[in-house]
């Protein structure tokens, strides 16, 4: 049973080893990218408070050790361009939105005066590498607090597009190097799938060395081994088949020349008919066994017409009348005695189970199709689905008697060794139509178009 590719997962080897490679690779990048803004954010946050510290850290010390009466104006006098400072009884910056306050050990002699610190970094601008709005508030010995507004704090930090354009490069490499990766890994697979398609069915010929890792060697292999039995299996078949043909049909010849010495002419004749019915239940099953192969007989260019016609002569010799209808010219490289055979099962089934039978050819740019139906009561469903199993007949086919079941696989076989389908279609109490496809004799080269 062949199983069809999953609907999420790609069909080829090669993307199925890349999808998750790349997969993991852009999870990877992605994690990477958020943690380094992260990092960075943070890094530049404590960084800016720290500076806006730094910058007060004057400030702060000559407005506390002034009395409580001049700190005002000095605080106004120590404001500039970029920086405000005021001092009041209350810190500007609520403890609720300090986000980051450094250690008062590493901010110079702010550990002097201060008793505790409060800062933000304020908002990132990245357009001029500098953090805007820091606000500092630092409580004094006395209970007051200084407060401070920084505008700009200058950073040294990396060029963070710079950086996201390295990581998409890196990126891109390992995308290409995951593709060349997979790439070769299927490759010794693709090779052997030809290889094996590559073969012919009646070929000795091993598989050709299609390299690749330890697995795929095996793997080749394995089906060398497997094909080799099964070509010993068939050939074993083909001598069991000859042989039976041999055993089966010398009793039948002797049988209906006795059969000639009866004097009851009415016993005579059931059982001609019986021993022509049992002769053509054998040819079935040698030929359903054959496959369609047609016993080792050459592929050479067909005229299907031509064919058809002599097949319709023969049911019309034996009393069966077909209708000819539109007979194309159109060649088909065929075994002749096996599409014959194909082309006599279909007319046969049509003559027997149907009424009014018909044929006739319809030649295309690149196919011939063989159309053979009547105008019967059609098959029913159930019976149209399974009508290709071996030894199946329907109920009207038991009624009737007669017949081994391998009519319709025969040819399909037969018709599937060349190259082609049969297919069956069947309007209820309108008729059953056979059409057996077969590729065409391409004009000049004589191969299959």
């Amino acid at each position: 049973m062949t199983v069809g590719p999953s609907r999420w997962l790609p069909d080829t080897l090669a993307a199925r080893i890349l999808a998750p490679g790349a997969a993991a690779l852009v999870l990877l990048l992605v994690a990477s990218l958020v943690v380094h803004a992260a990092l960075l954010r943070r890094a530049a946050e404590h960084g800016a408070a720290e500076v806006a510290a730094h910058r007060i850290a004057g400030a702060v010390e000559a407005i506390a050790g002034a009395a409580p009466s001049d700190r005002p104006s000095l605080a106004r006098a120590l404001s500039g361009p970029d920086v405000e400072v005021a001092w009041g009884d209350s810190p500007e910056l609520p403890r609720e939105r300090a986000r980051a306050a450094p250690d008062l050990a590493h901010v110079g002699r702010l550990a002097e005066v201060a008793r505790e610190l409060r800062a933000a970094p304020g908002v990132p601008d990245a357009a001029h590498g500098a953090m805007r709005e820091a606000i500092v508030s630092v409580r004094l010995a006395d209970g007051s607090w200084v407060n401070a507004r920084v505008l700009a704090v200058s950073l040294i930090a990396a060029d963070d597009v710079a950086f996201r354009v390295a990581v998409g490069a890196i990126a891109f490499a390992l995308l290409l190097c995951i593709a060349f990766a997979s790439r070769v890994a299927a490759a010794p697979l693709s090779r052997l799938a030809r290889a094996v398609r590559g073969l012919p069915p009646d070929s000795d010929a091993p598989l050709p060395p299609v390299g690749g890792p330890r697995e795929v060697r095996e793997v080749a292999e394995a089906l060398d081994g497997a094909m080799r039995r099964v070509r010993d299996l068939l050939r074993q078949r083909s001598l069991a088949l000859g042989a039976l043909s041999h055993d089966l049909m010398s009793p039948l010849a002797r049988l209906k020349l006795r059969a000639d010495e009866l004097p009851d002419a009415a016993l005579r004749r059931r059982l001609l008919r019986d021993l022509a019915e049992m002769e053509g239940m054998v040819g079935d099953v040698l030929a359903y066994l054959r496959g369609g192969d047609g016993g080792g007989e050459p592929v050479v260019p067909v005229s299907v017409a031509a064919l058809v016609q002599v097949v319709v002569d023969e049911f019309a010799e034996s009393g069966a009348a077909v209708e000819e209808r539109r007979l194309d010219d159109g060649m088909a490289p065929a075994r002749p005695v096996a599409l014959k055979r194909a082309v006599r099962n279909l007319i046969e089934n049509a003559v027997k189970h149907g009424s009014d039978p018909w044929v006739e050819v319809l030649a295309t740019g690149t196919d011939v199709e063989i159309r053979v139906g009547d105008r019967g009561p059609g098959l029913p469903p159930g019976d149209l689905a399974r009508a290709f199993e071996p030894f199946f007949r329907g109920d009207r086919a038991r009624a009737a008697g007669g017949g081994s079941g391998l009519g319709l696989s025969t040819a399909r076989a037969i018709a599937e060794a060349h190259g082609g389908t049969l297919d069956l279609a069947c309007v209820p109490g309108q008729g059953t139509v056979a059409a057996l496809r077969l590729p065409r004799v391409t004009p000049g080269n004589g191969r299959p178009g």
